[in-house]
């Protein structure tokens, strides 16, 4: 049952959003830009925020623009005419950027060179001062503000034009609200033991949407290849840098140019014309027609490797006692590590960085290792923490 005082706040949140969301503004010419971001740079930070489309695309397809700094919020139409620069400029010039969950974000920043040198993620920031848990936007709102964030237009496609009111306003919350929270994250951060620990978490997401995967261990990310042989895994090898490299020339998303499981099938069964492709149980039609003969090159490289140059077995590792008395041992020693320290204990590693540890010190070879980064738990303020203790470890899950 709802009370009456009830009723009362929420009809007061309810019309605290609607006063906010009409405090934003589009800007529709460069010069507006330039100057927004002149005042941007003169207070030292910047709210942002995108909105964009990648279902058949690569790379992200930029929409919208959201900012906000010192109670100024703007909306920026990348489709209209307006020279993005100068926001990629202050972007990557220094200032403290702000974001919400801004890995996809940042993804489309260092696109454009525009990684910031400085960055404060509020997800990340209430993580730390939780259990670990992550949280969406809208949650945080009605967490921290007490209000109820209209989450209705999150399907739109924002490619098409005119974008309507409601919209506008639902893209424009993203920053309005968040120039509010992250004042009072930062204030709750600095109470921690740890609160250095929050900032370094923000500079590694930096750095880690700054990697672009090497074509030669794009094979590595594919499930199934625990199945293959070492010629099959050296036809997958070939594939999968194949396909990388084609969707990035092409700007086209992965799986419209091959899946995953039909690349392992291809493989897996090394077919050596077109009829036999086209028997691969899954290929699309458009797929055999435009890349077959590519397709085709790469199984014959495959085959054609050497086997003292095939790709490292990496088996169904989950599976080796080895393995589950590492994981077991991790997993104590992280909660050991989180009492000792008061970091939550989910931050410290999850299942699938733990893998990765596992995987980089057994089933890794050294030319792998020189083209991928450390894994989590090996580099950064994790290190700091566990690496001593995981190398102890892992020297033990090899007996």
């Amino acid at each position: 049952m709802t009370s009456a005082s009830q009723d009362n706040s929420a009809s007061a949140a309810e019309s605290a959003t609607d006063d906010r969301m009409s405090d934003y503004r589009m800007i529709n010419a460069t010069g507006e830009l330039v100057a927004f971001c002149d005042r941007a740079a003169a207070k030292g930070y910047v709210i942002v925020d995108t909105e964009f489309v990648r279902t058949r695309t690569y790379y992200a397809q930029l929409g919208l623009v959201q900012a906000s700094c010192a109670g100024e919020a703007v909306l920026i139409d990348p489709l209209n005419g307006v020279d993005l620069q100068p926001l990629w400029q202050l972007l990557s010039s220094g200032v403290e950027v702000i974001l919400h969950a801004g890995g996809e974000d940042l993804e489309l920043f260092h696109r454009y060179d525009a990684l910031p040198k400085k960055l404060f993620d509020s997800q990340v920031a209430h993580a730390f001062l939780t259990d670990g848990s992550q949280i969406g936007y809208a949650g945080l709102v009605e967490k921290m503000l007490g209000i109820a964030v209209d989450k209705s237009q999150s399907r739109t496609d924002w490619l098409q034009r005119p974008l309507s009111k409601a919209q506008l306003d639902y893209a424009a919350a993203d920053v309005i609200y968040l120039e509010r929270l992250q004042v009072e994250l930062k204030e709750q951060v600095e109470q921690l033991p740890f609160a250095d620990l929050v900032w370094q978490e923000c500079r590694e997401q930096v750095q880690k949407r700054a990697r672009d995967v090497a074509p030669q261990v794009a094979w590595r990310d594919i499930g199934g290849v625990s199945l293959l042989p070492g010629t099959g895994r050296a036809i997958l090898r070939e594939l999968a840098a194949w396909r990388l490299q084609t969707a990035r020339t092409n700007d086209v998303a992965l799986p419209f140019i091959l899946r995953d499981p039909v690349m392992v099938e291809i493989a897996r069964t090394r077919p050596q014309n077109r009829h036999q492709l086209g028997q691969i149980a899954d290929i699309h039609p458009r797929s055999l027609r435009l890349y077959g003969d590519a397709v085709l090159s790469c199984v014959a490289a495959g085959e054609a490797v050497p086997a003292s140059e095939q790709p490292e077995d990496i088996p169904r590792y989950d599976q080796l006692p080895g393995y589950k008395r590492f994981f077991k041992a991790a997993k104590a020693l992280f909660a050991d590590v989180a009492e000792e320290t008061g970091i939550p204990v989910s931050l410290l590693g999850s299942r699938k960085q733990i893998n990765d540890v596992f995987v980089y010190a057994h089933f890794t070879s050294e030319a792998s290792k020189s083209l991928i980064a450390k894994p989590d738990l090996c580099s950064g303020w994790r290190a700091d923490l566990l690496v001593d203790g995981l190398q102890a470890l892992l020297a033990e899950s090899k007996r």
